[in-house]
């Protein structure tokens, strides 16, 4: 933890052999969020043998902290977001580097990289990486000459897809070349009968009413109000559903507004954060990612492991992914006609349902698993560290 008052890096972990690599994980929290669940997968999925990891928070130390902190991985939290106007926090994370010592910051999410690449560089660690999630089309212009500034001294830049990389090499001015890709991987979840019957039950969905899911934070970027304006069109065409949307965030009272506006409150179901998404992914017949920006979105990638027919905006790295037509759909954002069509095409037809859910379930298997993940990780910092000049930091 990090002491309030003082800022000072109380460090709970055992001391590390010198044959040991200390990696510090930094993100702007560890709640709900794809960028979020990778960093606590790396935290206690990556070989002890090898590797001690620890993370450090900038906001709160959110839903996922206890978790980490179970599996032996310590987990600092700041309290604010470091920054020049936060003179304090960005001295604190100083001090947390500093103390922990790693070979190894790993920072992801805007903020993030910025404040805990500077902080890192400072400390002298010796292998910095960031890592980019998304298509950040809307990146203020001071923060892009920043990170180009801080691509010069950052050992590696990783994107989550192809298109994530391409993206990144255009806004920074760099060889895509230079960019590591590491795509995102789950670890698939088996959903629960008993749990999903009562959660039927409970939010009062008809066993004959086809479920179109979505699971994503409740923000404009995911574009779940475009899903909301296909329900009138799927209405009028006399396809009998109901969008379940899981999740929460800034944007669910102005959805809630919209679909009331929309009369179509009735089909429309919020059920908040839920703690087993692989219950809820049970419940769809159809899984619609409407995003207006993404990277690798883990949401979609279960929804595919479960073996559920998706339908996914064409952004980001989601093309790198799904072949529309043959284990998925691909609609163009912002476009509710295109999103009815989609669904409308699949809750008519089951046995298109199940062929492209089998071929979903078969690209993850073959790509995108935790494990394959974790392995491609381990790699990277393995041969970082290997050319990095200069002696590991003694622990503090």
């Amino acid at each position: 933890m990090v002491d309030a008052a003082s800022g000072d890096a109380r460090m709970t972990a055992a001391p590390v052999g010198e044959d040991r690599i200390r990696v510090l994980q930094i993100v702007t929290w560890l709640g709900v969020g794809g960028a979020e669940r990778l960093v606590q997968a790396a935290a206690t999925g990556l070989p002890r043998a090898t590797f001690d990891t620890a993370v450090c928070c900038f906001t709160e130390r959110g839903a996922f902290a206890d978790a980490v902190e179970r599996a032996g991985v310590p987990v600092w939290c700041l309290g604010t977001f470091p920054s020049l106007r936060h003179p304090a926090a960005l001295a604190r994370l100083f001090r947390v580097i500093r103390g922990y010592a790693p070979h190894i910051v790993h920072t992801h999410l805007q903020a993030p990289n910025l404040y805990g690449r500077l902080a890192a560089l400072a400390a002298g660690v010796p292998v910095v990486v960031a890592s980019e999630h998304n298509v950040y089309t809307a990146k203020a212009r001071r923060h892009v000459i920043v990170e180009r500034w801080l691509a010069r001294h950052t050992s590696a830049l990783v994107a989550v897809s192809e298109q994530v990389r391409r993206f990144l090499a255009s806004q920074l001015g760099l060889d895509p070349r230079t960019i590591d890709v590491v795509e995102n991987g789950i670890a698939v979840e088996a959903p629960d009968a008993g749990r999903v019957a009562a959660l039927r039950e409970r939010i009062g969905l008809p066993a004959t009413r086809r479920a179109v899911v979505t699971v994503a934070s409740l923000t404009p970027k995911k574009g779940q109000a475009h899903l909301l304006h296909a329900v009138p069109l799927l209405r009028a065409r006399g396809v009998d559903c109901a969008i379940v949307l899981a999740g929460d965030g800034p944007e669910r009272a102005r959805l809630e507004a919209l679909a009331a506006s929309l009369d179509v409150a009735d089909r429309v179901l919020f059920l908040g954060v839920q703690p087993h998404v692989a219950d809820i992914l049970a419940l769809g017949d159809v899984f619609v990612l409407p995003s207006l920006v993404e990277g690798l979105p883990l949401a979609m990638l279960e929804a595919m492991a479960a073996g559920k027919a998706v339908v996914a905006t064409a952004v980001g790295g989601v093309p790198d992914v799904i072949v529309d037509g043959v284990n998925g759909r691909l609609v163009e954002p912002r476009s509710a006609p295109a999103i009815a069509d989609a669904v409308q095409a699949l809750t008519a037809d089951a046995a298109l349902r199940e062929r492209l859910g089998s071929n979903a379930r078969a690209t993850v298997a073959e790509r995108f698993t935790e494990r394959r993940h974790l392995d491609a990780l381990a790699a990277l910092y393995r041969r970082l560290v290997g050319r990095s000049v200069g002696r590991r930091p003694e622990v503090a």
